[in-house]
């Protein structure tokens, strides 16, 4: 409360929001979202929501061992890391991986015994291949579902674990971020 007294250009928040109940945390970042439209504040905040980061922040920073790894618009870090993910439940996702791969090699996917994965931009729009693929093999779709990256993703594909403390063990998913 001190820090906003004299309306700085720049507010350095630290984890503002950890512990708090949903509604509060709505109402501290209502307060803030207007403080930084009506008294034009540059807010630089640590944070382990990361998606309250994706809803509030214009930038957002990945730091791992020290030293900054991404900074980018949320939306942009989410494009880098590779699109959508399908997840599909199938009777036979190896034969399915086949069909899919002779009609665009360049997919990415990745399958178990029951369920094919194609990362690809725009998922939603790929969802009729997949179905019409499997209508050629007589395979039925037990499920279909689509998700879109998250920064939990992006920090994953960045920094290959968790933030860890000084001894090395995982803490939890943190990243500084920028509005």
């Amino acid at each position: 409360a001190r820090g906003l007294l004299h309306y700085p250009r720049i507010l350095f928040l630290d984890e503002p929001t950890i512990g708090l109940d949903p509604q509060t945390r709505e109402h501290i970042w209502e307060y803030i979202e207007e403080l930084i439209h009506r008294e034009k504040i540059t807010v630089i905040l640590t944070t382990h929501y990361l998606e309250e980061a994706d809803e509030l922040c214009d930038r957002v920073g990945i730091i791992d061992y020290g030293k900054i790894v991404a900074l980018d618009t949320p939306e942009k870090l989410k494009r880098r890391i590779g699109g959508d993910m399908i997840t599909a439940e199938v009777s036979n996702p190896k034969q399915l991986a086949v069909e899919l791969k002779k009609r665009d090699p360049t997919l990415t996917l990745a399958f178990t015994e029951r369920i094919i994965r194609v990362t690809i931009p725009e998922g939603e729009k790929y969802i009729p291949h997949i179905i019409h693929a499997t209508d050629s093999l007589g395979m039925n779709v037990d499920s279909i579902s689509v998700k879109r990256p998250t920064l939990n993703d992006v920090f994953l594909a960045y920094t290959g674990h968790e933030i860890r403390d000084e001894t090395g063990k995982a803490m939890g998913t943190m990243s500084m971020v920028h509005r």
